[in-house]
């Protein structure tokens, strides 16, 4: 089956020439690996992110970071 992309921007045009050539392809096939990617992609579990979110932080030792510190630290000069 054969498909048409019209009016591509110079600039996309140009990321996905660069692409295609790191990957040793022309550009229809790099155009083809993206789509691929991007309609077979499992949609994200969200609750089993959260989950891991919660995991990795209960790991992280210290104060949480909070507005309030980030704000302290920023007068302080400390970021």
């Amino acid at each position: 089956m054969n498909v048409t992309i019209k009016d591509v921007p110079a600039r996309l045009h140009h990321k996905l020439k660069v692409r295609a050539e790191a990957n040793k392809r022309s550009i229809n096939w790099e155009v083809i690996d993206i789509l691929e990617k991007a309609l077979e992609s499992a949609p994200i579990d969200v609750e089993m992110l959260l989950a891991e979110i919660d995991r990795i932080r209960s790991r992280i030792k210290g104060p949480r970071l909070t507005q309030g510190r980030l704000r302290q630290a920023k007068s302080d000069n400390r970021l």
